[in-house]
């Protein structure tokens, strides 16, 4: 192989490199939601293992909506959800945490 050779194949390499690498840079990249990180918070304390996503947040939105209305948020959490008083407690707090921080215990 010849000098010329070598310097087009190098080229070549080098442009098939920066391709890859901008390519890389568009593709999305996964992160982790505040949805996600409310989700794995409340099943590690042992709520709505088995319920579905959508209904483990649609409970946090009615917590919300409880606390903006200066409303319990235990009944409902113990009679729709049937959350126990440290349960409800906890989701609570998550809840406010991720979804309604202005209610966030400090």
């Amino acid at each position: 192989m010849n000098i010329a050779g070598t310097v087009h194949r190098r080229t070549a390499i080098g442009a098939l490199a920066a391709i890859a690498i901008s390519l890389g840079s568009a593709m999305p990249v996964a992160h982790a939601t505040g949805t996600d990180d409310f989700l794995r918070k409340v099943r590690a304390d042992g709520i709505g293992v088995g319920a579905p996503d959508g209904a483990i947040i649609e409970d946090a939105q009615e917590v919300c909506d409880l606390l903006t209305y200066q409303q319990s948020a235990y009944p409902y959490l113990s009679q729709y959800a049937g959350l126990g008083p440290r349960h409800a407690a906890s989701f609570i707090a998550d809840s406010a945490t991720f979804f309604c921080p202005q209610y966030a215990p400090t």
